[in-house]
């Protein structure tokens, strides 16, 4: 496997110890990349855990923000309802007062 590695990466060499030296290069650059990569993996999965609780608050805000922007809608109905009425009132009473001091 080691003489195989070597053909690989375009060396031909006739001693061991080179073979043996690139090997162990080799081993260690791919434990560094092992090590990066589970680095990196642990992260993105610490990511994927805050984003999914970002995605429910964004999710539980959107919903609420929709409520109460309806009870904002029929806060007003009800406001121009009331006022309506108040109206009405005011109204009433002025000609009821105007009629008796007829």
């Amino acid at each position: 496997m080691e003489a195989n590695l070597c053909l690989m990466a375009g060396y031909e060499s006739s001693s061991s110890s080179q073979v043996s030296s690139l090997s162990s290069k080799d081993k260690n650059d791919y434990y560094q990349l092992l090590h990066d990569f589970e680095e990196l993996h642990s992260e993105a999965n610490k990511i994927v855990v805050m984003n999914n609780r970002l995605k429910g608050l964004n999710s539980w805000l959107e919903n609420k923000f929709s409520q109460l922007e309806s009870e904002a809608i029929n806060l007003k109905t009800n406001f121009k309802h009331l006022e309506m009425i108040y109206s009405n009132l005011v109204n009433c009473s002025k000609k009821t007062v105007g009629y008796k001091t007829l």
